[in-house]
């Protein structure tokens, strides 16, 4: 089962306290990253949201933004920073003194607008848990519908990844059909190269029988193929299992895929063999694209 990393969900819910609405997006990353945007009155429950997020998204970069309309009181006591404001307001007198203002030029209550820090605000949560369960509510509802459009991603993504596997199928049976042979022909062709040119001297010809038997081991791509094979085997049971977080293993396999591939391509001089280990290459090479996109 394959899970998309990016999708959308939207929730809105009523409760005693609000109307809450939450959004939440979610883009590909390598690894779990969640952002919360938060109403001021809300933020002591940042961590909460983390959390009921982590416990659902695998991998990826969550934001989520939360707005909410009080329908009475809101959970916050604002005071107001009066020691800062008359030092403020000093300041100015003194601008004013100096400068030899009239009256009418002197302090107003808009001067203090542009100052921060003049309003001090205090958390008067009087019931936490009701204020934590209304906002469960919405995150959990918001975080089915991203679920949904994960799954639905999630299957266009596995056809896709299971095609392109079932690609390079028949194309390693092909170069593994080449391979036992290829040793052979090579072995073959380079003695007889070697009688044509040899002038019967024992030593010589053993000697170089040695570095021809040792050259062919070096050029023969059976275990790749077949670690080729083994991985191959993995991945399709990985897909047809019901594990929902399992991008970071897919692209372990493919890496490991591209790591054979290019050993065999390394490896052989034979031309077909290297035209299908190209396209072996293209395929997994599309995969691991598609792959950044899976949980």
């Amino acid at each position: 089962m394959l899970k998309s990393m990016t999708a959308y969900g939207r929730a809105c819910r009523i409760s005693s306290i609000g109307h809450f609405v939450v959004e939440i997006q979610s883009v590909n990353r390598k690894h779990l990253e969640v952002n919360t945007l938060l109403p001021k009155e809300l933020l002591r429950f940042d961590a909460d949201v983390k959390k009921w997020i982590a416990a659902q998204v695998g991998r990826g970069q969550v934001n989520v933004k939360l707005s909410v309309k009080f329908d009475q009181e809101s959970p916050l006591v604002v005071n107001p920073n009066l020691a800062l404001a008359k030092q403020i307001k000093a300041a100015w007198d003194a601008i004013a003194l100096e400068l030899h203002l009239p009256p009418e030029r002197g302090f107003t209550l808009s001067m203090l607008s542009a100052e921060s820090g003049l309003l001090l605000y205090d958390e008067d949560v009087k019931d936490e848990e009701l204020y934590r369960k209304a906002l469960h509510e919405v995150i959990s509802d918001a975080l089915k519908q991203l679920m949904i459009m994960k799954l639905r991603e999630g299957a266009a993504l596995h056809e896709d990844i299971s095609g392109r596997f079932e690609k390079t199928i028949p194309i390693i049976k092909n170069i593994a059909l080449k391979a036992p042979g290829a040793t052979e022909r090579f072995r073959q062709r380079l003695l007889e190269r070697l009688n044509e040119v040899m002038s019967g001297n024992i030593e010589h010809e053993e000697r170089l029988l040695r570095e021809v038997c040792v050259y062919a081991e070096k050029i023969d791509i059976a275990e790749e193929i077949t670690r080729f094979d083994s991985h191959l085997k993995q991945v399709a049971i990985l897909l047809k299992s019901d594990e929902v977080a399992i991008g970071k293993t897919l692209e372990f396999l493919v890496q490991e895929l591209n790591r054979e591939i290019n050993t065999i391509s390394s490896k052989s001089s034979d031309m077909d063999v290297s035209r299908w280990a190209v396209e072996i290459k293209s395929e997994l090479e599309r995969i691991r694209e598609q792959i950044q996109n899976v949980e």
